[in-house]
Parts: structure tokens; C-alpha cells; sequence
């Protein structure tokens, strides 16, 4: 694929996925600091804040991902000339590391305040929290062909592991900082988020929506 063709439709892309959401969970982050004294905070109050209030940024972010341009690609001029599975890829990396970058942000500031909390395994348990329950909510999303869905079906796993902590979801708990400074089952997560990521990419030219 020439230079040509791949810089505008990254650049298409990421004005597409860039959504309103992306605004929201930004607006909505910005306030938490408003409401807590990091200087008082320890590993368990800081892993509650991140993995059951932080980690909901994926259930904004990741479900509209499904049924961007009605499951296309979104340039007519490229839609015979470009794959899906590249474009769907490219878009969930990006929600991913737009994820990544500003839960990188708070938890670096709320540790240079004062919090006492190991930085990266915070960060990275959180982060794979809400790409875990993102993309659930995304997979529904896109299955069910209503947005809706998807924000019921992400909803639906983070209420059912914080009613039941767990034991109906074993070691696809999404809350395990609470218990433990790095849960390693964090690690099945990411892999099943990655997963269903490549199961959307190769289901989306199935929904012929182009």
C-alpha cells in the first residue's frame, strides 16, 4: 500500500475514532482530582479508585468502535483498495493507547503527590481493566448492532465481579489490585481483550455494512 494512501486514511481514522467520548471521559478524569487527597491514599484506595471507577473510561470509549461509519471503513475511495481488519485494528490501538496515556497521566501525578502505590503495576492493572471491559461492550456492540448493548454487556461484567468479587468469573476477575499489588491474571485480561479485539476485526466484513 503506497505512502499515499496510508497517511490520509490514518489521518481519516484518527479524526473518526478521536470520538466525542474521548472529550467526556477526559472531562469526567479531570474532576477526580477534585475529590481525593492523594497525599492520604494507599495501595487499596488507589487500586479501588482505578480499577472501579477509573477502569469505566473503556466502557465510554471502546463500544462506538463497532459501529463507526456503520461497521465500514469510512472512505469510499479506499474501501476496495484497504482491508478491514487493519483499519478496525488500528482504531482499537489507538482507543488503547489514548486509554493508556491518561490513566499514565493521573496516576503519575497522584504518586508525585504523595500517593504511596507502586506507579506501573497501577497503571497497567487499570489500563487492562478498562480495555477488558471496553472491548467486552465493544464485541457486544458490534454483534448486536446497537451501541446500547455494548454499554449494557460491559456494565453487566464489571456488576457481576463487584457483587460476586469474582467467583463467577474466576480468573477473569477484573478487580484483582484490590487483593494484591499485581494480579498476573491481569495478563489472561489483556490476552482476552486482545482476542476479542482480532474476533471484531474479522467479524466486521461479515456484517457487510459498507
Amino acid at each position: 500500500m503506497s505512502r499515499q494512501i496510508i497517511r490520509p486514511l490514518a489521518g481519516y481514522n484518527l479524526r473518526l475514532t478521536a470520538h466525542y467520548s474521548w472529550l467526556l471521559s477526559a472531562a469526567l478524569l479531570a474532576v477526580v482530582p477534585f475529590f481525593m487527597e492523594p497525599a492520604l491514599m494507599d495501595r487499596v484506595q488507589t487500586a479501588k479508585l482505578g480499577e472501579q471507577l477509573i477502569s469505566f473510561l473503556g466502557l465510554i470509549v471502546f463500544p462506538h468502535l463497532g459501529l463507526l461509519e456503520d461497521g465500514g471503513i469510512g472512505e469510499v475511495l479506499y474501501a476496495k483498495r484497504v482491508r478491514h481488519h487493519p483499519v478496525f485494528l488500528f482504531r482499537w490501538l489507538l482507543t488503547f493507547l489514548y486509554i493508556f496515556l491518561v490513566v499514565t497521566a493521573l496516576f503519575t501525578w497522584m504518586h508525585g503527590s504523595g500517593a504511596d502505590f507502586e506507579l506501573w503495576p497501577m497503571i497497567g492493572g487499570t489500563v487492562i481493566t478498562a480495555v477488558a471491559i471496553g472491548s467486552a461492550g465493544l464485541t457486544a456492540a458490534l454483534l448486536i448492532g446497537n451501541i446500547s448493548a455494548g454499554y449494557i454487556a460491559g456494565f453487566s461484567w464489571y456488576l457481576l465481579d463487584f457483587m460476586t468479587k469474582g467467583k463467577l468469573t474466576g480468573r477473569f476477575y477484573l478487580f484483582g489490585l484490590i487483593n494484591s499489588e499485581w494480579d498476573n491474571d491481569k495478563w489472561l485480561l489483556a490476552g482476552g481483550s486482545l482476542a476479542l479485539a482480532l474476533f471484531c476485526a474479522f467479524w466486521l466484513p461479515r456484517k457487510r455494512l459498507d
